[in-house]
């Protein structure tokens, strides 16, 4: 038993040598292909980009293009097999590099090679990778034909999928998908907010501020889960600050969910509902003192400052941390007032963040505003 138990673990311990060695040449090889497929076709992309810089494009021009593309087809029989992901891959990055009429000679070249239909039939992909690349590619060439195919995986279980699916939408037909898919904002607590954002950038401000705001109020009214709300009102960073004010300073009247109010703080930029601010400043939870004495600091008035030195001495060390910083931005106070109430104040701790703060205040390599803390 014992030779039996050792034969088998040194076998089982050759295979596994073999199968490392194995995966490392499959991987040289594929780097290798990946390589010289992006030589192939980097020439071919390049022409395109240029091909619509002048007023003017002859048919001679555009036959050659064609003509070059075509020929790259004919050398490779396996294209969508082989190399449909690696000429995806790289149309999309050079596409996403460019503005303008560049992208045209790009859309032209996609349009001469079918790579409309080819995305399509690998939006059925069972690979991951090769579903996002499609999407991408659908999203970019803007072909209203693919709307109705990306429509089908916009309630895709995967997050990452789902979520592309509603940014290629918006770039095939931003005033429809306003109109059809702008509320699956709120279903979909799965998506990444950073990428949520990005899409959001990409629509013209005056197009975006109006839905964005009707969303906030309708899921607020809807009794929307306070992290998803949260979530839909940071988005309205991206709106027309008139647009969301007297919004913002509602739903701060009317919610007292922790990460709800702290989302309308962060966006809270005038005087309308001071009064609903200051009394939060003696709330029991510790995150929303700090987020009142960062708004506070913001606004920058004067009868604020005493309630800025007061909450100084909260027993929370970030509470007084942040209240410390947010008191020496302020317009009304500078290096002098801030040493001065360092060594003056009562309370130890209130002595002790002012003094770090100031001292941080005077390195040379650390520059700290109050924007950057309010995040």
């Amino acid at each position: 038993m014992a030779w039996l138990t050792g034969g088998l673990l040194t076998f089982a311990g050759m295979a596994c040598i073999a199968l490392t060695f194995a995966i490392r040449l499959r991987t040289e090889r594929a780097k290798r292909f990946r390589k010289s497929a992006a030589a192939r076709w980097e020439e071919t992309l390049f022409d395109a980009t240029s091909l619509f810089e002048s007023d003017s494009v002859s048919e001679n021009e555009l036959a050659d293009l064609a003509r070059k593309a075509f020929g790259y087809l004919r050398e490779n029989p396996d294209f969508e097999r082989q190399d449909l992901p690696l000429l995806l891959y790289e149309w999309n990055y050079i596409h996403e590099s460019l503005i303008g009429d560049s992208k045209r000679g790009l859309n032209f070249l996609a349009r001469t090679l079918d790579l409309h239909d080819l995305a399509v039939k690998a939006l059925n992909s069972p690979a991951l990778d090769r579903r996002l690349l499609a999407i991408n590619t659908l999203g970019n060439l803007g072909d209203e034909k693919a709307y109705i195919e990306i429509e089908k995986i916009l309630d895709d279980r995967d997050p990452v999928i789902a979520s592309w699916a509603w940014r290629a939408l918006f770039r095939i037909d931003t005033p429809r998908t306003i109109d059809q898919h702008f509320s699956i904002l709120a279903r979909r607590e799965d998506w990444s907010p950073i990428l949520i954002a990005r899409v959001l950038q990409e629509i013209e401000a005056d197009e975006r501020s109006e839905p964005l705001c009707r969303l906030v109020a309708d899921n607020f009214e809807a009794g929307l889960s306070d992290r998803q709300m949260s979530r839909l009102i940071s988005y309205l960073s991206l709106a027309h600050v008139a647009d969301y004010t007297k919004l913002v300073n509602r739903i701060l009247l009317e919610s007292n969910e922790t990460e709800v109010l702290i989302a309308c703080l962060r966006l809270i930029n005038s005087d309308d509902d001071l009064s609903k601010i200051r009394e939060l400043i003696a709330d029991e939870r510790w995150e929303i003192r700090m987020q009142v004495g960062l708004t506070l600091g913001r606004l920058a008035h004067e009868e604020d400052i005493d309630r800025l030195i007061h909450l100084l001495d909260d027993p929370d060390w970030w509470v007084r941390y942040r209240t410390a910083t947010a008191l020496a931005t302020m317009p009304q106070m500078n290096q002098e007032k801030v040493g001065s109430l360092s060594s003056s104040l009562p309370n130890q701790f209130a002595r002790d963040i002012l003094q770090q703060v100031l001292a941080e205040m005077q390195l040379t390599c650390f520059t700290q505003t109050s924007l950057t803390l309010s995040r």
